[in-house]
């Protein structure tokens, strides 16, 4: 079983991904901030984060998570609809970007590749 931790404030999001991650494959934990999942101490197999939260964000925590030495090898997906994305998100040091609007099927495939 693969364990995501998936960092988003829209509840629309939220819904899907737990729709998404509802097999046997996966246990979701869904946080609304950045300073939510800090607070944590347990670790995923991947993490998946917006661009776009409150206080910290999404490209902030990557190099937070990058930077720490537990948490510095699990994969970070970057969800945003920002143009500058993949720019962006290769300077935080992500591992893979997804595109909004994306398809289940995209968030699927992108994060079971990186949970790899």
């Amino acid at each position: 079983m693969k364990t995501i931790f998936f960092v988003e404030d829209d509840e629309s999001l939220q819904d899907i991904a737990q729709l998404v991650f509802s097999k046997p494959d996966f246990a979701l934990r869904v946080f609304n901030s950045a300073e939510e999942l800090l607070d944590e101490s347990k670790y995923p197999h991947v993490y998946v984060l917006d661009k776009q939260l409150p206080g910290i964000d999404g490209l902030e925590l990557c190099r937070i998570l990058k930077s720490n030495a537990q948490t510095k090898n699990i994969p970070v997906v970057m969800v945003s609809a920002d143009p500058d994305i993949k720019a962006l998100a290769a300077s935080a040091g992500t591992d893979a970007v997804l595109e909004k609007p994306f398809s289940i099927h995209e968030l699927m495939a992108v994060v079971t590749e990186a949970a790899m």
